[in-house]
């Protein structure tokens, strides 16, 4: 009550300055504008106003502001009446004489720096704010570079890949890691799991806050812990647009937004903030439903924001383009070095100065990875590290390894997000036509360039299909997530999917049943294909079933084969039950796929269903477009 009557007391004392003859500082009429009125209602429509409180419109139609924090506004309606929020704004910014470092100037310089190039004919007075003055300083930012470490499969909060930006100095001889960056994300519970991590994320339990940090720090989580490369993406952001960019940052890094994985989420908000520092940019108006951070990176190259691109590998993929230049022996002995207590010299004397050196050097880095990545930097592995250097300095020997290759494909070039496909098919001796729509994202038979080899993230998903002269809902796909890592010497990740949502089995006649099915297995890699197994449990639920469900537990063989122009896939399943109803399932599908276009696939499918001793055959043609 008592900051309410201060701002009611300070916007009448405004109005008072506004539309009056001050004694001490006359207020000159506005160019354009007859009156003050008319002025703030301009001003309130603005949309780099809008930008500035992150005003959006919502599902339910209306429009407010996204952030959720009480302190990012200065009116008590500020989160959902933009005109409150600007005369409250003129009225803080027209204060007179407060503390250093007190002021509304002072915590909103972006909005203040924008009014008061909009309303250049009021007398407004700079207050001194040293504490922003000496952090903006700190910082030092001259341009601002768009960082993407890409997609990591096997955990769940990295699955679609991340977005962050570096804020880099003039100076070309100042080094990237010393700058400092801007990161989104979730504030979660460090004491949840993955699931509950993944609901939260999903249904907005989490606060999400904007953070500044050296980038040092970002980087050697994302390319060392989590085992990931990174893009960089230089944007052409004037000094105006990136001063902007700072201020607005000291704006928002005290407050939250609700965080939601699907839409609201690390990339999206990022767009949200160049928004509001750069009135070339309108990008979160591109996102509604979603946002895929590739998807982030493709609407700043579409509105011309994006300068290039450059690769950094991580210390995985060092690692293993390393070990691709070298001998299966040199690559054994590498992980006997790190995984044994053998004499080092006895281990290296099979091999030439030059692979002991790269056996060395590759030791090193597979220790590096087992210390981080698996946390196990134990007393021994770091006296062994120290035996394998001091070894390597003694071979005067270079180990001519080549530099890790970019991928010939960046993300943001692989297929759209969307998908839309057709089909034409016969199920039980019945021709059907089949429509799909999927929100996101990818799938292992769609075009494989671009992303991870063997993962699949598919989310909303619908297909109704047209059969026997009747329309009816074939598929609701909620969430489908495969990861096919493949193992190898030095990576040992556990192949996992988990799937949900309604579907029907073979048949003109079947009905429709929820289901949730969750697996994990191994998968390994050879120049035929990718081969993987899965113990995989299925749990299905509709009153089709003896006592309303069916859990059941077996066996999901394939391969799969991902190729440039051409993909093929063979599954089978094997479900026996294990709780309620008792009726024994087996499927066999063999699937292909065929580019046409970087956005066009050619799509064909034949499976074979067994329930007990009934058997029926599904075959289908079609063509997947992504957009």
């Amino acid at each position: 009550m008592l900051r309410q009557t201060i701002y009611t007391v300070s916007f009448l004392s405004a109005s008072l300055l506004l539309n009056a003859q001050s004694l001490d500082t006359p207020v000159t009429p506005v160019n354009k504008h007859h009156n003050h009125s008319a002025l703030f209602e301009t001003l309130a429509e603005e949309p780099q106003w809008l930008h500035l409180l992150h005003y959006r419109q919502h599902y339910n139609g209306r429009v407010y502001s996204q952030n959720d924090s009480a302190e990012f506004f200065l009116s008590p309606a500020g989160k959902t009446d933009a005109k409150a929020e600007l005369m409250a704004s003129i009225s803080a910014f027209s204060e007179l004489h407060p503390s250093d470092n007190t002021s509304a100037q002072c915590r909103f310089p972006a909005r203040y720096h924008w009014l008061k190039a909009q309303w250049s004919d009021h007398p407004f007075i700079d207050q001194p704010c040293p504490e922003f003055e000496q952090w903006r300083d700190e910082i030092n930012a001259a341009s601002l570079t768009l960082i993407f470490p890409a997609s990591h499969i096997n955990s769940p909060s990295s699955m679609y890949g991340h977005t962050l930006v570096r804020m880099d100095r003039a100076d070309p001889n100042s080094s990237k890691l010393l700058a400092y960056s801007v990161n989104f994300a979730a504030n979660a519970d460090m004491t949840d799991n993955e699931l509950v991590f993944s609901y939260k994320g999903l249904t907005g339990g989490y606060p999400g806050v904007v953070s500044v940090l050296p980038y040092y720090a970002k980087t050697n989580e994302y390319q060392h812990m989590e085992h990931r490369d990174i893009w960089e993406y230089p944007l052409n952001f004037t000094a105006d647009e990136v001063a902007q960019f700072v201020r607005h940052i000291w704006e928002t890094q005290d407050t939250y937004f609700d965080y939601f994985f699907f839409d609201e989420n690390c990339s999206y908000r990022l767009l949200a903030l160049f928004d509001a520092a750069s009135e070339r940019a309108n990008l979160a108006s591109e996102f509604f439903f979603t946002a895929v951070p590739v998807d982030t990176i493709r609407a700043l190259q579409r509105q011309g924001l994006v300068a290039g691109a450059e690769y950094r590998a991580s210390a995985g993929s060092e690692l293993l383009a390393k070990s691709a230049q070298t001998t299966d022996l040199v690559r054994q002995i590498s992980v006997q070095l790190v995984d044994t207590d053998q004499d080092i010299h006895q281990l290296l004397a099979p091999l030439s100065a030059q692979d002991q050196a790269r056996a060395l050097e590759l030791a090193h880095a597979y220790a590096r990875y087992l210390a981080v990545k698996r946390k196990q930097g134990t007393p021994e592995l770091r006296q062994r590290t120290l035996a394998m250097l001091s070894v390597r300095s003694r071979i005067d020997v270079n180990s001519d390894f080549e530099p890790t290759p970019m991928p010939s494909v960046r993300d943001d070039q692989g297929h759209r997000t969307h998908r839309v496909q057709g089909w034409v098919g016969q199920s039980d001796d019945h021709t059907f036509t089949q429509f799909s729509l999927r929100m996101a994202y990818h799938e292992v038979m769609d075009l494989p360039a671009g992303f991870v080899p063997g993962s699949q993230i598919q989310m909303g998903q619908l297909d109704v299909r047209y059969q026997n002269e009747r329309l009816r809902l074939e598929q609701l796909l909620v969430v489908d997530v495969l990861s096919l890592s493949p193992r190898n010497l030095y990576f040992k990740p556990t192949a996992w999917g988990v799937s949900s949502g309604l579907e029907r089995f073979y048949g003109s006649e079947t009905e429709l049943y929820a289901y949730l099915k969750i697996g994990f297995g191994r998968a390994y890699d050879s120049p035929l294909g990718l081969w993987y197994g899965l113990l995989e449990g299925q749990l299905l639920v509709d009153d089709q079933f003896a006592r309303h469900h069916q859990l059941s537990l077996g066996p999901r063989l394939g391969w799969l084969w991902q190729k440039t122009a051409w993909q093929q896939q063979i599954e089978a399943h094997w479900l026996p039950s294990v709780l309620g109803d008792d009726r024994s399932r087996r499927q066999v599908t063999w699937s292909l796929g065929y580019r046409w276009h970087d956005q066009l696939q050619w799509r064909a499918n034949i499976g074979r269903q067994w329930q007990d001793d009934q058997a029926i055959t599904e075959s289908r043609v079609g063509f997947s477009w992504y957009y």
